[in-house]
């Protein structure tokens, strides 16, 4: 697919539509492109790409914002 045929505001209502860990690891990539290679090492890069396809096989579960600071306001108070 080239560059000229893709639709980018189909690609953004796609993307937007997504759950928000898969918009937060998509966003992730899309800045890591615009960086330059060397600046991530690839050991990292592979343990996002690795906690990604375990979420996506729902292995782990995402938490919600409220969710954390409802569980860190109970355990300071």
């Amino acid at each position: 697919m080239t560059a000229a045929s893709i639709d980018i505001n189909s690609v953004l209502q796609s993307a937007l539509s997504m759950p928000r860990p898969e918009r937060s690891y998509l966003a992730e990539r899309l800045l890591i492109s615009l960086e330059d290679e060397d600046e991530m090492p690839t050991h990292w890069r592979e343990e996002m790409d690795a906690r990604v396809q375990r979420r996506e096989r729902g292995e782990t579960r995402s938490y919600s914002h409220e969710e954390v600071m409802a569980d860190l306001d109970s355990a300071i108070a």
